[in-house]
């Protein structure tokens, strides 16, 4: 399997997946800082892997990438780092936003929520 190949099975198809999923949840607002966290990973994680590979530690087969090189890493490498970490973010927030969710609901009147009166959790609140 090419390194490509890999990232987009396994970190693409799931970052689409959280973004459709909760798209109602993120907002420009929200996925502000993702940008800071973004140039914190790059930052660090670069220099490290290209002295990595640099010394032999570790390497890329030639037949798996795409032959395109940023110093001594491949391009999928650095495509790696970044939707990897977006890819976190993404359910970060998402299971974040909905840790808070019944916070901010419980300020708000039974009636507005949906809550049952006897205190009995809803299917949706029950559901993951």
């Amino acid at each position: 399997m090419t390194y490509a190949r890999f990232l987009g099975l396994f970190v693409v198809v799931p970052i689409l997946f959280l973004a459709w999923r909760y798209r109602r949840t993120f907002t420009a607002r929200s996925l502000a800082p993702m940008g800071l966290l973004l140039i914190v990973v790059y930052a660090a994680t670069s220099p490290w892997d290209n002295l990595a590979v640099k010394w032999g530690l570790w390497g890329f087969d030639p037949e798996r990438i795409w032959g395109i090189k940023l110093g001594y890493l491949p391009l999928e490498e650095y495509l790696f780092f970044g939707l990897q970490t977006l890819l976190v973010g993404l359910w970060a927030q998402a299971r974040l936003a909905r840790a808070l969710a019944p916070d901010a609901q419980a300020t708000r009147p039974a009636a507005e929520t949906g809550a049952r009166a006897d205190g009995a959790l809803t299917a949706r609140e029950v559901a993951p």
